[in-house]
């Protein structure tokens, strides 16, 4: 195969996976997340070798900080299949294109959100440090209430690109062509005329306290060094999978 003189669509074109759209019948985010328990418990738990296989996937990623991104690849297997099954592990050279396309986008989006980050969080952090400095003064106490309401909108600004961002994983790689991955339009409609945004900002605050749970534990096994580690790094395949089909799930959905 040639390569074209765009590096961009020389990915795009490589590895495309054919897609046969599909209707779901999921009618709730209860049940979107039952979905995606039961696809881990079956497609991992229950067959381990899978699982072992994608630990150590992880561990080569994280090694190569992501520059073999093979288990980002087999993520992005996941986002692009309709079947109910987990998909198996095999053409490495296709996860590790995969993969790198999971990275660009990952990249491209979190760009902006890092750059509004930094300009809110620097015009955030600035009031405060006069508040603080003034002692109350109701001029820095006006400043503090601004600067917090800065690293407020902060936030949400980086949630808001978050939950765009998921969905354009799945969108991309459904076609397999990177440019699909910035078509908000389309995927916000995705949104809206399927589970409702209501819903999916609920399902994701709920994936979010469950996060936040895990994280906490993890942490506080690491009172054992080699044990909090190791669980982070056991675990983490299990619920990344669980998030890449949710994600797909709400992508599906035809209420």
């Amino acid at each position: 195969m040639q390569k074209p003189a765009n590096s961009f669509r020389y990915l795009d074109t490589l590895y495309a996976p054919d897609y046969v759209p599909q209707e779901a019948d999921m009618g709730s985010y209860s049940a979107i997340l039952s979905d995606g328990s039961e696809y881990v418990r079956e497609g991992l738990v229950e067959k381990w070798q899978r699982w072992v296989i994608l630990i150590l996937l992880l561990v080569i990623q994280a090694f190569t900080i992501c520059i073999i991104p093979l288990f980002n690849g087999y993520l992005v297997r996941i986002y692009g299949s309709t079947s109910n099954d987990a998909p198996n592990i095999d053409d490495y050279k296709r996860l590790f294109v995969d993969g790198w396309k999971l990275n660009i986008v990952t990249i491209l989006y979190m760009i902006p959100a890092v750059i509004v980050g930094v300009v809110l969080g620097l015009l955030s952090i600035a009031p405060i440090m006069a508040a603080v400095l003034g002692r109350g003064r109701i001029d820095e106490i006006l400043g503090l209430v601004a600067g917090s309401i800065g690293l407020v909108v902060t936030g949400l600004i980086f949630a808001i690109i978050t939950l765009i961002m998921y969905m354009a994983f799945v969108h991309f790689s459904r076609s397999g062509k990177i440019i699909d991955a910035f078509s908000v339009g389309e995927i916000t409609k995705k949104i809206g005329d399927g589970i409702g945004w209501a819903s999916y900002v609920f399902m994701w605050v709920i994936i979010w306290i469950i996060s936040m749970i895990l994280c906490v534990i993890i942490m506080g096994l690491n009172v054992i060094p080699p044990l909090g580690v190791t669980v982070g790094i056991v675990l983490t395949p299990l619920w990344a999978v669980f998030i890449a089909k949710v994600t797909r799930n709400v992508y599906d959905n035809k209420l």
